[in-house]
């Protein structure tokens, strides 16, 4: 009997453990400073915020992150990965936080703690340079046209741009009617195609936009902004510590000037 009621015993305190193991399987930032380590996953396929070269991580968001880093005094441990998967990596605690110029919305903010906002987006239209749509005065009479024309847009797959393209009710886009939305993994390839005619245009961020059509000089930016968002750094629905580290830090780096020495390095 004895030897019965250890076992029950050994069984009860490893059922506890695991449930204990479970629900703290996230860091909080105390945690994370204790451990001296931060992982974070981002999709190196979106510059000026995210890119590589060579094997090395660039960016506006891997200078933020590491920022943050040296706020926390931790080392920052930063994967890459495909854009759909840095908040699945969140939620599934293999990562602290992602950071890959995430857009904050109501749908993903029921399933994720968002940061406050560090960066304001606007999307916009990449078409050839000798194209009709340029003298557009208006977003409407630019979706008109491209409507009526029945083209091929381009965009990276999982943006705000496919979204935008297709029509999304989680992101209130109607989509833009009769056209077809053509995904690429990466925005550099989908300007690629587009300054070699294969598609007729392409919808991503202003800042990305703007590095693509120096790299491109058959392409121009349409003057007119389709739709504003915010990026936000994305961590697990229960972080509240990580959350409200995060947005000191945010807030800092806008005051201090930080943040915008930053940016200013990739409008160069």
């Amino acid at each position: 009997m004895k030897q019965l009621k250890k076992c029950y015993q050994i069984i009860i305190i490893c059922f506890l453990t695991l449930l204990t193991s479970c629900s703290t399987s996230f860091y909080y930032v105390e945690q994370i400073i204790s451990n001296n380590k931060l992982y974070v996953v981002t999709n190196a396929e979106f510059a000026p915020f995210e890119y590589k070269e060579g094997k090395v991580l660039k960016g506006i968001d891997i200078d933020i992150i590491k920022e943050y880093g040296k706020y926390l005094g931790v080392d920052v441990i930063v994967t890459d990965t495909d854009f759909d998967s840095t908040l699945v990596s969140v939620s599934t605690n293999k990562a602290d936080l992602a950071i890959a110029a995430i857009t904050r919305n109501e749908k993903r903010e029921k399933n994720f703690l968002f940061s406050d906002s560090y960066y304001s987006a606007s999307q916009v239209m990449i078409v050839r340079d000798d194209s009709k749509y340029l003298t557009c005065s208006s977003v409407e009479e630019l979706l008109d046209e491209v409507s009526n024309d029945k083209i091929k847009i381009g965009c990276q797959r999982g943006t705000t741009g496919q979204y935008y393209i297709e029509g999304s009710s989680d992101w209130d886009f109607e989509g833009i009617s009769n056209s077809t939305c053509v995904m690429f993994d990466n925005g550099s390839v989908a300007v690629k195609a587009l300054a070699n005619g294969q598609i007729d245009g392409v919808i991503i961020d202003l800042l990305p936009a703007q590095m693509y059509c120096k790299k491109f000089s058959n392409v121009k930016i349409v003057d007119l902004v389709l739709v504003e968002e915010e990026y936000a750094i994305a961590v697990n629905k229960k972080n509240t510590s990580l959350k409200e580290s995060l947005n000191n830090f945010i807030n800092k780096i806008k005051t201090d000037g930080t943040l915008e020495s930053i940016v200013e390095v990739y409008y160069e």
